[in-house]
């Protein structure tokens, strides 16, 4: 006799299976430059799943919570198939540090431009006629008109 299907069976199968320790027979899949060790378990022919379960363990003990490198985290997701190579890594962080370098001297050419137009005396600004005061009590023309 077949058995029957049981919603609370099934219920109950899958929370427990949510508490499931990950296989310490995991194949090393790679490293990253902060150190954390990247892990994959064979695939279980039972499952849907294209791929085994995915983990990864920190460098410092109970450090969860970090951001990884985007290439391990799409792997680690399932977005990508393939687990991210060393030369990948390497290349895509020396562009971020190229990125940032290139933006570090952006920032200083717009910091000096807005410093040498705001010393330059074809600034365009606020006005200075002889109506208008600098400061309360003093005009433009470093006389005040309350002498």
């Amino acid at each position: 006799m077949p058995k029957e299907r049981s919603i609370l069976r099934m219920i109950l199968t899958n929370f427990f299976k949510t508490f499931k320790i990950l296989p310490p027979d995991g194949k090393f899949m790679g490293q990253d430059h902060l150190g954390n060790k990247y892990y994959e378990a064979p695939i279980n022919v039972h499952s849907m799943r294209k791929s085994g379960n995915r983990w990864f363990e920190p460098k410092t003990e109970g450090d969860w919570q970090q951001n990884l490198p985007a290439e391990w985290e799409a792997w680690l997701r399932g977005r990508r198939r393939d687990a991210p190579t060393e030369e990948e890594i390497l290349h895509n962080l020396s562009i971020a540090q190229t990125k940032k370098i290139k933006g570090d001297e952006i920032a200083a050419k717009d910091n000096a431009s807005s410093v040498k137009n705001l010393n330059s005396e074809n600034s365009i600004g606020f006005p200075k006629l002889p109506d208008f005061e600098q400061e309360p009590g003093q005009s433009f023309d470093k006389k005040s008109k309350y002498d």
